[in-house]
């Protein structure tokens, strides 16, 4: 049955990358069923569909074809738009909103009984990135068989030795999530922030290992198109990518938080300086 892969792959992508979105947001403990058809937030849907189109594009028709070149400048376009004018449209109701929030109702006459804008229009830099990793990695993997000979090395199954490479690999993520938490816990009893962090680690880690342990089993099992290469190898990537974001988010969130709860624990160290714990009066008989 033929199909126009201009149409189906980045439709498939955006039905992928909503559902991503709903399921991140629901794992964060927001569930919300707007994300699975709504814009913003994490991964940017936009990019990922501008850059599945580009991507198929380039595996269809090649460099030099002329829908190529419109797909890559259409996806610039998209993606500035993203982090840029509709991401100020969103800062600007936050504000609006708050300006109304403030106002007393009794002087405020609103035709509808909630003027709310939306505030979540736009994307951080991080969500396009996301999303446009995202749109490349599906449109390549929907367009597997105009790979070539990198497309056959995906989509060989494993000898027994390269799986246990690969199971050895997955075991070492789970348990050293695991550690990681333990340590950073024991050194920071108190800490939100590195509660903050050992739990992100500790959900990648632990999504990343079991994940790559069931397709490693797959693998065992021979399970047709899931006994391919191609699994544990996105497995590893998606880890890769999980990586860098849980570094880049926290390189500075974290050393400034540490810094603030070391100032409050001197300002409270000082607070209490001098002061003795009364010592309950003993009752003579």
């Amino acid at each position: 049955m033929a199909y126009n892969p201009y149409i189906i792959i980045p439709l498939a992508t955006w039905v992928v990358a909503q559902v991503g979105k709903f399921a991140i947001k629901a794992f964060q403990g927001k569930i919300d069923f707007r994300y699975l058809y709504a814009s913003g937030g994490m991964p940017s849907v936009h990019s990922a569909v501008v850059c599945s189109l580009a991507t198929t594009a380039l595996l269809v028709g090649g460099a030099n074809s002329p829908i190529f070149g419109f797909a890559v400048i259409f996806a610039a376009i998209v993606m500035y738009d993203s982090f840029g004018v509709r991401r100020s449209s969103g800062e600007q109701a936050v504000a609006i909103n708050m300006v109304i929030e403030s106002l007393e109702r009794n002087r405020v006459r609103l035709d509808q009984p909630d003027m709310r804008l939306r505030e979540i229009l736009g994307h951080q830099p991080r969500e396009v990135t996301a999303g446009a990793i995202l749109g490349v990695l599906l449109g390549v993997l929907f367009n597997y068989d105009k790979l070539g000979k990198f497309g056959v090395f995906l989509q060989v199954v494993p000898k027994r030795p390269e799986m246990i490479v690969y199971g050895a690999v997955f075991v070492v993520v789970l348990v050293g999530g695991v550690m990681t938490r333990f340590i950073l816990r024991a050194r920071y009893p108190k800490s939100k922030t590195m509660k903050q962090l050992t739990g992100r680690i500790l959900v990648a880690t632990q999504t990343i290992g079991w994940l790559g342990l069931f397709s490693v089993a797959l693998m065992y099992e021979n399970a047709s198109y899931f006994a391919w290469r191609l699994w544990p190898l996105l497995v590893l990537l998606a880890g890769f990518l999980w990586a860098i974001w849980i570094a880049t988010a926290s390189y500075k969130v974290v050393p400034k938080g540490l810094a603030s709860e070391a100032n409050e624990a001197r300002k409270l160290k000082w607070l209490n300086w001098g002061q003795k714990k009364s010592k309950p009066k003993s009752k003579k008989a």
